[in-house]
């Protein structure tokens, strides 16, 4: 052969290229080990939330997500109250260090007063602190090498917890703990707990990291770059990647109910998963989910109902924190579907508002439509509606009010099948609309303005996927009027914190559809809120001396529908020991006293307390000039309580050093699970099918954000196009187009590829060519004599 006529006369080529591959090998592999430690990743990280691990050599950002291992959840409900201790688990498969930053949600409200780090048999307890310090103190453990736990509030609803410099191959929890007060309405007691942070659609156009941060008035906004839009800023805080569509499911979650109702329970039920109930007696059970872990894609709901009486009229809890007494009264709900009033109906003027954008495509829209056509029914001949769909641009059935008789209402209701959900979120412009409606034509067709003559109200069906909520808040305050907005979250993961608070700006209540077994149901409740009085100016104080210095939340009471009960919580100074309320129904004094003597001790209602000040105070934030005393106090409050705020932070630092001095580290963002019910292809532009399963297949790693599918490359042109070509207000009745309507922009962001190797494949590959080269050699003849001595002769 020639090859080994080559090797026998050329024997030194073999040691010669024995070395050139030695030396090619240990290149390649140089290589590689740099690749496994790039450049420690700008602080902006921690705005957007993730474990942070290297990407293979050449992707795009230089950084992917690493695995979340799974959740756990352990909820402890004592009567109207509820302490749940959620455990997030983690591990660093790389062999280089990283920083581990995720974002996650929490029930709106919920009071977080506890962080535990734990890394083998170490444990580390969060401290609370100003967030500006916090971050500066995590900062500064995270570039010594010290493992460090941050956790801060991005919503009412919406948390990212970050932990710094875990070692390779190191497994890690992160414990987080909170208080709440469940949802009791319509006779039975509500736990939503979410499990999923959905896509949310950022209007505005893209900002530059280190223009601002989420961490509010008064911090460093360059401490920690936070990108986002003019409009949000920090939306990327609030924004993880959704997973790829052949990822598969992520984030398995095992999660334990223990329930002490305080009563005989009637029926406990779960609407959104299948559940196993074990009855301990005594008004207590044992609720786990079917099945050893589930997918995190869908808020858990639980209900239950006290067996028939078995439910007090009235309840007192009570708390002693630092010397300091604190109660949390309820009484139950004070108005029933009449209330044993005879009330003429009074003709209503309302607008119905239903959400159309991209996140709403597939099974969230077709119950949207479903609940509508059931209010539509609701309708009598004397109200008047209008209905709005919106998405980046609107669809009016009318551009005024309309008489409710059987033409007009089944062409609405043709109007509305004919829907189609597509685009980004644009709410507000909705709202806007909405809250800005013409007079209403008087019965002899004058255009004089009868608004007195009728109640208005506003429904809003939404998922609420938006990242501007603020701006929705504040447009209610300025613009509501006489009207009350209601709200319906719909779909699987609704955004809780806008529906609850739109509801109670616009002097309004919220309901939650996330099956379509519960809109009769839902939509019935509903029906009898909005069809009947509220209770209105209610007041809370004590006969004889003492009432005057109890602090109570929230100041003023809310106005209350059918089957919502009284709730205020109090910080007593001394109060006591029976209180009074009084209120308007229908016209009519309403009057109620209860005593608040005895009751029963529950821990966590300081908390609360605390909690619900804070929330308040935040609404006044908003509507003063000087900002900074109404912060003074929330930071007072939190820091008090031990409670995590818009301004304050649990951080936890290690005293040992870990990470090895001049040792790299890494960072990304954990991609969320597609939530159930949702289709992927209006938010990524993917072409999957938009027919989901009961249990849709999981979504991979891929930074993604609500929107138009198409957007352009650059802000620059997409702006452009947006002025070039508005969008259109289109209308039902065949009026044409009454003017444009600006589409907000919509930033995309690149996809991100898990690594298909930890190895030094390259070094692997040219290593085995070496051995075949040196498996070859073996197959050389020796040399005959005869051929040596021509060799010598020669």
């Amino acid at each position: 052969m020639p090859i080994v006529k080559f090797i026998n006369r050329h024997w030194w080529c073999v040691p010669l290229t024995f070395a050139l591959w030695l030396a090619l090998v240990a290149a390649v592999g140089a290589q590689s080990a740099r690749a496994d430690v790039p450049p420690v990743l700008p602080a902006e990280a921690i705005e957007r939330g993730g474990l942070f691990l290297p990407a293979p050599a050449g992707a795009a950002g230089g950084i992917v997500a690493a695995p979340l291992l799974g959740t756990e959840i352990q909820v402890d409900v004592s009567g109207i109250t509820a302490r749940t201790r959620v455990t997030h688990r983690f591990v660093n498969p790389m062999r280089s260090w990283a920083e581990a930053i995720y974002t996650h949600p929490l029930p709106m409200d919920s009071a977080v007063d506890r962080l535990r780090m734990r890394i083998g048999d170490r444990l580390v307890e969060g401290r609370i602190k100003e967030r500006a310090q916090a971050r500066r103190d995590y900062m500064a453990a995270k570039r010594s090498g010290h493992r460090a736990a941050l956790i801060e509030q991005q919503r009412p609803n919406l948390f990212t917890t970050a932990v710094a410099n875990l070692a390779p191959g190191q497994r890690i929890s992160v414990t987080i703990e909170y208080q709440e007060r469940l949802d009791f309405r319509d006779g039975q007691f509500t736990l939503r707990l979410p499990l999923v942070a959905g896509p949310r659609y950022i209007p505005g156009a893209k900002r530059p990291a280190g223009l601002g941060s989420a961490a509010g008035a008064g911090e460093d906004p360059g401490m920690i770059p936070g990108g986002g839009t003019a409009t949000v800023p920090g939306a990327d805080a609030i924004t993880p990647p959704l997973r790829a569509a052949g990822a598969g499911m992520g984030n398995p979650v095992v999660l334990t109910v223990n329930l002490a109702a305080g009563f005989e329970t009637g029926r406990i039920e779960s609407p959104s998963h299948a559940i196993r109930i074990a009855d301990k007696g005594a008004g207590r059970s044992l609720i786990r989910l079917a099945g050893d872990a589930v997918p995190a894609d869908r808020d858990f709901v639980l209900r239950w109902a006290p067996a028939k009486g078995a439910l007090p009229k009235a309840g007192f809890f009570w708390e002693t924190v630092g010397g300091d007494d604190y109660g949390l009264l309820v009484v139950m709900p004070p108005v029933t579907g009449g209330a044993g009033i005879d009330l003429k109906p009074i003709p209503r003027d309302v607008t119905f508002v239903i959400d159309i954008s991209g996140s709403m495509h597939g099974r969230s829209l077709d119950q949207a439509k479903q609940a509508l056509g059931r209010a539509l029914d609701r309708l009598t001949p004397d109200d008047r509606f209008r209905v709005i769909g919106f998405s980046h641009e609107l669809r009016l059935f009318a551009p005024g009010p309309l008489a409710a008789d059987p033409a007009t209402l089944a062409r609405a209701k043709a109007f509305i099948q004919g829907l189609e959900a597509q685009g980004g979120t644009e709410i507000v412009r909705a709202m806007a609309v909405a809250l800005d409606s013409p007079p209403q034509a008087a019965a002899d067709g004058s255009t004089k303005d009868t608004r007195s003559e009728r109640l208005r109200q506003v429904v809003l069906m939404t998922d609420g996927a938006v990242g501007d909520e603020l701006r929705l808040l504040d447009l209610i305050d300025k613009r509501l009027g006489d009207r009350r907005l209601f709200t319906v979250g719909i779909g699987s993961v609704p955004n809780g914190y806008l529906m609850s608070r739109a509801a109670r700006a616009g002097r309004g209540s919220h309901t939650f559809i996330q099956a379509e077994t519960e809109i009769a149901e839902r939509m019935a409740e509903l029906f009898l809120k909005l069809e009947r009085p509220a209770l209105t100016d209610l007041t809370l104080d004590w006969p004889g001396a003492g009432g005057e210095a109890a602090e109570v939340w929230p100041r003023p009471l809310p106005d209350l529908y059918a089957g919502e009960p009284v709730v205020a919580l109090i910080k007593l100074n001394g109060a006591g020991p029976r209180v009074r309320l009084a209120g308007q129904l229908g016209g009519r004094p309403w009057r109620q006293e209860v005593a608040i003597t005895g009751g029963s001790a529950s821990p966590g209602v300081a908390t609360l307390w605390g909690r619900e000040k804070i929330r308040q105070l935040m609404i006044e934030m908003r509507l003063v000039e000087n900002r900074e005393k109404v912060r003074a106090r929330i930071v007072e409050t939190a820091l008090a309580l031990n409670l995590v705020s818009q301004y304050t932070s649990l951080v936890a630092v290690e005293a040992t050093p870990a990470r090895p001095v001049g040792a790299g580290l890494v960072s990304d963002e954990v991609p969320v699970n597609l939530p159930a019910g949702w289709s992927r292809r209006p938010l990524t532009g993917e072409g999957a099918s938009p027919t989901l399963p009961k249990a849709p297949a999981a979504p991979g790693p891929q930074r993604t954000r609500l929107g138009q599918p198409n957007a352009p490359a650059t802000a620059a042109t997409r702006d452009a196009r947006l002025r070039a070509q508005p969008a259109v207000l289109t209308f039902d009745r065949g009026d044409g187009p009454i003017g444009p309507h600006l589409a907000a922009a919509v930033s995309g962001t690149p996809l991100m590829a898990m690594p298909q190797t930890a190895t030094p494949a390259q070094a692997f590959m040219a290593f085995g060519l070496l051995l075949v080269l040196a498996a070859l050699s073996l197959f050389t003849p020796p040399l005959s004599a005869r051929a040596r001595r021509r060799r010598r002769s020669v």
